[in-house]
């Protein structure tokens, strides 16, 4: 076989790639899933990292000469390349579960929750199936291939050994994290404007017909027009979810580059 032909310095190049591709998988969507086998990851990430060796390792030695501490630094480095690059490849699914986890308490599901597969946390019930929702849409997109080229792209514009987690790339990271906020909005707005608007009804009632009791009339009237609501806008919310997963492509590519340039 070919690889029991690799030399010292092809091994450690090899090295180096899986640790930066296990890093990544280790928190991509899809493939971070706890409920996606440890071993199946560590197989992928084998896989991968012998397909891009070939491409990618650089033409010199870059541990030549170098001592164990020396050597541990540049694998610490990979692995913050890959992990910088896998969190940010979340936060569009962060910002789905967070506008879910708004409308849910808007709705009166703030007690209601359920474990993440992905963060084995206790999560709100309308959060995880936005997640699971938006999840299906990302497979449909082929988004799990988009992830392959990203990994890709990180080690053009990142060559192996010269990773390193800059100003630029933290600046980045920052403006990403920044747009949860974004997302959550524009996903949830319409559920929340129709409970905005119930709650207003209810206040209005609460003011003219003192003899209704609104709490016991509220809390009912907002779960069922908060799950109508929610049904009716399941293929607007796919529509701005690919507008959003468009967008952010374009985003993590800029990332990866902001880090190489940083």
């Amino acid at each position: 076989m070919e690889i029991l032909n690799w030399n010292l310095d092809q091994l450690e190049r090899w090295f180096l790639i899986l640790f930066r591709v296990a890093s990544m998988l280790m928190v991509f969507p899809l493939f971070g899933y706890a409920s996606f086998p440890t071993l199946a990851r560590l197989v992928v990430a084998f896989f991968i990292a012998s397909l891009l060796l070939p491409i990618y390792g650089p033409t010199t030695a870059i541990t030549a000469g170098m001592g164990v501490l020396s050597f541990f630094s540049i694998v610490l480095r990979e692995v913050l390349v890959g992990l910088a690059i896998g969190f940010s490849a979340q936060f569009l699914f962060i910002g789905v579960q967070f506008a879910g986890h708004v409308i849910g308490r808007t709705m009166g599901f703030a007690l209601m929750n359920v474990i993440d597969p992905q963060s084995q946390t206790s999560v709100p019930l309308i959060g995880q199936l936005m997640q699971l929702f938006v999840l299906l849409l990302f497979l449909l997109m082929n988004g799990h291939h988009f992830l392959l080229l990203a990994l890709d792209e990180s080690f053009v514009q990142i060559p192996v050994g010269t990773g390193l987690l800059t100003g630029q790339g933290i600046e980045g990271i920052a403006r990403l994290s920044a747009d949860i906020f974004v997302i959550g909005i524009k996903v949830g707005a319409p559920v929340l404007v129709a409970i905005m608007i119930t709650e207003v009804g209810l206040g209005v009632v609460a003011r003219t017909v003192s003899q209704i009791n609104v709490w016991l009339v509220g809390f009912p009237l907002k779960i069922g027009i908060g799950l109508f609501t929610l049904a009716l806008a399941l293929p607007m919310m796919a529509y701005v979810f690919g507008k959003l997963y468009a967008d952010w492509q374009g985003s993590l590519i800029d990332f990866i580059r902001a880090m190489a340039t940083g």
